[in-house]
């Protein structure tokens, strides 16, 4: 950055506005989820919680899934589905995320 001029440091977007990221979402299957907790603790952005011996996502808002499917690879039941991927708006846009795909075990 120390090369650049004072107007092209002006162009560099700024990605601060929390307002143009989606977070991913998970759909978790109470009728298979047997309480392991797996998810929770594989969980990297703490969007899963224990409720009542079940696997819950936190809501929208409090929750910051970044799509990354580890609590869908760790459960041993398949009672998790990564429903959507994290999602970018506005500048974010032009970041490549690629697809949506399992982590490597």
């Amino acid at each position: 950055m120390g090369n650049l001029s004072f107007s092209e440091k002006r162009r560099i977007p700024i990605y601060d506005d929390p307002d143009q990221i989606n977070n991913g979402i998970v759909e978790i299957d109470n009728d298979k989820c047997t309480g392991c907790g797996f998810c929770v603790k594989a969980c990297p952005a703490d969007a899963l919680f224990m409720e009542n011996k079940l696997s819950k996502m936190r809501p929208p808002g409090v929750n910051e899934c970044m799509g990354c499917g580890d609590c869908v690879a760790i459960c041993p039941e398949d009672a998790i589905v990564a429903t959507k991927g994290y999602e970018y708006t506005g500048f974010y846009k032009t970041i490549d995320r690629g697809y949506m795909e399992p982590p490597r075990l």
